[in-house]
């Protein structure tokens, strides 16, 4: 296929299929249109939830001595707090503070029972268990600025009486605990919502003959919380914004040519490119009755018929039993039976003059003519 015959396929194709190319770009426009609107004027927005901490409530145990016997290290006198150990030679009692703070943005009804606790336990097995109250506060209406403080003191010396007192009873089965507890009890009412509850503290100790110290403390940390459903804004990125408005723009240039190539009558095919495409189809479908030659040179045939269009001419090569050659310098098509030549010329040949109007003419004299 020539360039020529390729063009004029393509021309005829978009003739044809002209509204329906049309009626695609413009739709594609559209929709790409509708694309880059969204992108750019349309705020996407996407929903989270989060948890939001409303407020939160948290116990401490602190612990110190007093230096009632002197010594190298301490004086007499001096009180030593929150020390890893403690000894009996130098001091007789434990000072414990427990204290309850909260956050809320509100007054809460605080009470606090604290209570010195024995027991004997094997793993989880106890054994006996005795419970000493020791101190209690409140209630007192406590803010988030505030707190509510307890405070106490255990006797190292009553302590280890008391053990050996239960023990002297009840056998030495199992291992002794002792421990401080603190048991809050918290009312009120928070953003709307009532608050009643109650929390409990532990601060275990260690009692020997020459020293004591706290081992453990469990104590309350604890958030309260509610989940908000948060609207965040989802924006395009600058790749979607570029690409989006390049392919919008590129839709719009591809309407507008089409349009313009119509207009300006690029597309459609005038009558003699109509035929020239209708030529091409002929020897594509009668190509096995086709063969490319050149013109004869010399005059050897009484007589010239000139053929309407190369389908009649495929034709006579069929009746006559001959091929069609065709010349592809001249655009001439001919079947040469015996004397007679039949000539089918192509609407761009350039010998066409020559052949219309000097049929006649000797190739010699031909030869004279400017092709």
């Amino acid at each position: 296929m020539t360039d020529a015959n390729r063009r004029l396929r393509v021309r005829a194709l978009l003739d044809a299929y002209f509204p329906i190319l049309l009626g695609a770009a413009i739709l594609l426009a559209l929709l790409l249109g509708f694309w880059t609107f969204q992108v750019y004027a349309v705020e996407d927005v996407q929903t989270e939830q989060r948890t939001v901490t409303q407020w939160s409530e948290s116990t401490e145990f602190s612990h110190s001595a007093l230096i009632v016997n002197e010594s190298v290290p301490f004086e007499q006198g001096e009180v030593v707090e929150n020390r890893p150990i403690y000894y009996t030679t130098i001091s007789d009692d434990l000072n414990v503070t427990y204290q309850y703070e909260h956050t809320a943005d509100a007054e809460l009804d605080v009470s606090a029972d604290v209570r010195l606790r024995f027991r004997s336990t094997d793993g989880e097995e106890i054994f006996w268990e005795v419970d000493e109250p020791r101190a209690s506060q409140g209630p007192e209406s406590v803010s988030a600025d505030g707190n509510h403080t307890v405070e106490t003191s255990v006797n190292i010396a009553t302590i280890q009486n008391t053990i050996a007192e239960i023990e002297e009873q009840l056998g030495t089965e199992g291992s002794v605990e002792i421990a401080v507890i603190a048991a809050t009890t918290v009312e009120g009412s928070v953003d709307g919502e009532t608050v009643s509850q109650t929390h409990e503290s532990l601060m275990t100790l260690a009692v020997s003959q020459t020293s004591f110290r706290v081992t453990e403390t469990e104590t309350i940390d604890e958030d309260h919380t509610t989940t908000d459903t948060v609207e965040i804004p989802d924006e395009a990125s600058l790749f979607e914004m570029l690409v989006s408005l390049f392919a919008f723009s590129g839709s719009l240039t591809v309407v507008g040519a089409l349009a313009f190539v119509r207009y300006r009558g690029y597309i459609a095919l005038s009558e003699e490119e109509a035929e020239l495409l209708e030529i091409y189809q002929q020897e594509q479908e009668f190509s096995e009755w086709i063969t490319s030659g050149t013109f004869p040179s010399e005059r050897d045939y009484e007589a010239t018929i000139l053929v309407d269009d190369l389908e009649g001419l495929v034709d006579v090569a069929i009746d006559t039993n001959k091929r069609v050659i065709k010349d592809e310098q001249l655009g001439v098509s001919t079947v040469l039976d015996n004397d007679y030549a039949y000539i089918y010329v192509r609407p761009d040949s350039p010998a066409s003059d020559w052949l219309f109007n000097q049929a006649d003419t000797t190739m010699e004299e031909m030869n004279q003519f400017q092709f």
